[in-house]
């Protein structure tokens, strides 16, 4: 039986971390080569057992995909609005974080109208990160029209581009509150795909995937993750669609 969380080894907690960061860029990576496949084309493809390994794409094998470079941004998103928060007395991440999306943006050779972004920062400077990998539509332009206050985009989209890269948000909260209020993980789950996709089945997504992943982190089970994660969902307006999901999953 595992440990409780509170007794385990630091670095136990921090292989954990690891672990879902990485295994969300082993699984992008894997499914690069097949992100613009139907069903049928990829068993045709690589047989009845789908795609088990890399496979050639954007030059290479292994290739990450705009999914894992917006979670890195989601991260130092938050990590900024930490120290704004420790330095400056500002709570709040919702500006932190779209400044740092900005940044992706930039990396995809793409300015904000209205809005300079700060190209500071280590993870700007990583020369790896300026790769286009067919970067969703639905973000580049919510981030080109971004008004400079954070707010849910006005389009209507409600694609995945928005609950792909919000995992940081339960390692975050898990990390600096471990006791913290799931509405406050689900919330900035929702606020951080919420800046580009408007759709309620879009942004929502994002926070059930918030608290999916603190509360595996706090070891509850999957059963029990998912049944806090789908209280706080059916209280949202629009939460119709997601909750199916959910169910037929």
């Amino acid at each position: 039986m595992d440990q409780p969380h509170e007794s385990r080894p630091e670095n136990d907690i921090q292989e954990r971390y690891t672990a879902c960061l990485l295994g969300g860029a082993i699984g992008d990576a894997l499914g690069a080569a097949v992100e613009f496949m139907s069903r049928a084309e990829i068993l045709s493809r690589f047989g009845p057992a789908g795609i088990t390994d890399y496979a050639p794409a954007y030059g290479g094998k292994g290739k990450i995909t705009d999914d894992t470079q917006m979670t890195l941004f989601t991260a130092e998103g938050l990590l900024r609005g930490r120290m704004r928060g420790v330095s400056k007395g500002i709570a709040g991440f919702d500006h932190t974080v779209a400044n740092a999306y900005l940044r992706w943006l930039a990396t995809q050779g793409h300015e904000c109208r209205a809005v300079t972004a700060e190209k500071d920062g280590w993870l700007f400077q990583q020369p790896e990160l300026h790769s286009q990998r067919a970067p969703g539509m639905t973000c580049l332009s919510a981030l080109r029209d971004y008004p400079g206050v954070p707010e849910t985009a006005g389009n209507d989209s409600k694609g995945c581009g928005g609950v792909m890269r919000v995992a940081p948000v339960g390692l975050y909260w898990r990390t600096f509150n471990g006791n913290s209020g799931l509405e406050r993980v689900f919330e900035d789950g929702r606020m951080c795909a919420g800046l580009t996709h408007g759709h309620p089945s879009g942004y929502l997504t994002g926070g059930v995937l918030a608290v999916l992943i603190f509360e595996l982190l706090k070891d509850k089970t999957l059963l029990d993750a998912l049944a806090a994660a789908k209280t706080l969902l059916v209280a949202e307006r629009g939460h119709e669609e997601t909750l199916a999901a959910l169910d037929k999953a």
